[in-house]
């Protein structure tokens, strides 16, 4: 299901590779386990076509956990070329459909495209969010936002769940990307509660059901970010961010292995410059 989601603030990637190199721990050696939780570097950003960036990889990814971050990264790269074929043929059959006449020399240059930002890059958390604008022909252009965040110890995409205690009432929730990305929610009743204390009057009726939120950690501001996930077209412009701190993340039941890498991926940031 497609949805209306707006972008939150994340790392640019100069920043990005400044925390790499501080989070980096000399006395650890490169291939050790404790190093792979620590800091990593990704590749540059490239585009796949103007405006449509591919996934960054993990620079030299040593170890089996890096691997099989830049494996499951790969996989989504080969699946972007598919899915804006598959939307530029759809929106030149929706303009045929109408009879539109254009003079662009490329008319589907522009129907998708796609921005990504690194939000936190170690410790123990790699974290990539992208922002997908399309229009493949039909009455509204969708956006969707992926967010990929994966344990640098494993490689795998994080389980929220399992970064709660169960007594929170925590469950997965997911759903499919306009790209065909599987992506993984959370619903947490806590998390519900304040986006709901948030909501505009007019959107409050669209929070009343069990809501899904992506979930991020944004190393700049020090946060985790909460974004409201597959709302009905109808509501979409209901979507909000809501912003955790880590006291506040704390009393949600966050796990401390998450809530103290945000800690640390954000001293870098909140060293005043001297005067």
């Amino acid at each position: 299901m497609k949805r209306l989601l707006a972008i939150a603030l994340s790392l640019p990637l100069p920043s990005f590779i400044a925390l790499s190199a501080l989070a980096q721990s000399p006395a650890t050696p490169a291939n050790s386990a404790l190093s792979n939780a620590e800091a990593v570097h990704v590749s540059s950003i490239k585009e796949l076509r103007k405006g449509a960036g591919e996934w960054p990889l993990i620079a030299n990814a040593d170890n089996s956990a890096e691997q099989r971050v830049n494996a499951t990264l790969t996989r989504m790269n080969l699946r972007l070329p598919r899915a804006i074929e598959d939307c530029d043929q759809s929106y030149l059959a929706s303009l045929k459909q109408m009879g539109s006449q254009t003079h662009h020399q490329n008319p589907v240059s522009k129907d998708w495209s796609r921005t990504i930002k690194v939000t936190m890059a170690g410790p123990r958390f790699l974290s990539l969010v992208a922002t997908d604008e399309t229009f493949c022909g039909g009455a509204h252009p969708v956006n969707d936002q992926i967010a990929m965040v994966f344990d640098l110890t494993t490689g795998a995409p994080v389980n929220w769940v399992a970064l709660l205690p169960t007594s929170t009432g925590a469950s997965a929730y997911s759903d499919t990307a306009t790209d065909g990305t599987t992506m993984g929610a959370l619903i947490l009743p806590a998390l519900q509660a304040a986006s709901l204390a948030a909501a505009d009057a007019d959107c409050k009726d669209a929070f009343q059901d069990p809501q899904p939120f992506l979930i991020w950690p944004d190393a700049k501001r020090g946060i985790l970010v909460a974004q409201s996930f597959d709302l009905p077209h109808v509501v979409q412009a209901c979507a909000n961010e809501v912003d955790l701190t880590v006291d506040l993340a704390r009393k949600m039941g966050f796990s401390e292995s998450l809530l103290g890498a945000i800690i640390q991926a954000h001293r870098p940031f909140a060293v005043k410059p001297k005067q």
